[in-house]
């Protein structure tokens, strides 16, 4: 396995437990949203003068709020892709849970892979090979401008979206992503969101920075208790959620490289 080095200023924020901060949704009750478990996603993303310098080579860590300690880490092995692995972070063999496969070229949307329960598949076998077990998930945007991504899965269809003002100031959130549902209803049901503002956006980073990281607060309740789904759909939430900042992280470098160019 390849070695990671991030520069040393940015090593402190990634390692650092996540931020003390009560009630990350204090208002969610009311919609319907209860938490059931909350991780704080360090991804220190990019501010401008990062976007036009290059991408750098980053593992994102998912730590769990009520103990402190790492849950997930999502690795990348090439600086030039954004394609990574999913791993517990107590997993002394880096064994994936999920892969995220990014493509190049126009209308070549990126897709992930979810491997089997208790699978042995290394991140580099399951980001170059396509023939590993598991299921596929492709992911496409709600519509060809929209910034919303839209999953098609065993788990059901899921969607990433952006919250309006409203919702945000609900949330005192700068940036705000929610997860829903599919239920046959027109809005769905709210299974996670991320939240950003001063107390809760990854150390080290801006307001104004791109992809980076944030509370990951989660309504699980539906599949509490089942086996395999119940510790699968957490990962999932997680990978897709990484997703959107890498999106995100794009837009955020080609927009400033445009303007200077």
């Amino acid at each position: 396995m390849a070695s990671f080095n991030d520069k040393k200023d940015k090593e402190v924020a990634l390692d650092a437990p996540p931020p003390g901060y009560e009630e990350a949704a204090p208002s969610a009750a009311s919609s319907g949203f209860v938490s059931t478990s909350e991780l704080q996603i360090n991804a220190l993303g990019y501010d401008t003068n990062q976007a036009l310098t290059g991408k750098m080579l980053e593992n994102i860590t998912v730590y769990r709020v009520d103990s402190g300690q790492p849950e997930y880490i999502s690795v990348r092995q090439k600086a030039s892709s954004n394609s990574c692995a999913l791993v517990k972070a107590s997993d002394p063999g880096q064994n994936t849970l999920i892969s995220t496969i990014y493509r190049w070229g126009p209308g070549r949307h990126p897709k992930m892979h979810l491997l089997p329960y208790d699978s042995t598949v290394s991140v580099e076998q399951a980001i170059e090979n396509d023939n590993i077990a598991g299921e596929e998930v492709k992911v496409v945007s709600r519509k060809w401008y929209s910034r919303d991504q839209v999953f098609h899965t065993s788990l059901g269809e899921f969607t990433w979206t952006y919250g309006d003002r409203d919702e945000k100031a609900e949330l005192d959130a700068d940036s705000l992503l929610v997860m829903k549902r599919a239920d046959g209803s027109k809005d769905g049901v709210q299974v996670a969101q991320l939240i950003r503002n001063d107390d809760l956006r990854t150390a080290g980073s801006k307001r104004y920075s791109g992809g980076n990281g944030g509370r990951l607060v989660m309504d699980l309740r539906k599949w509490q208790g089942e086996k395999t789904a119940g510790p699968g759909i957490e990962a999932f939430v997680v990978a897709s959620c990484i997703l959107m900042l890498k999106r995100e992280a794009d837009r955020f470098i080609n927009n400033n490289i445009a303007a200077v160019s």
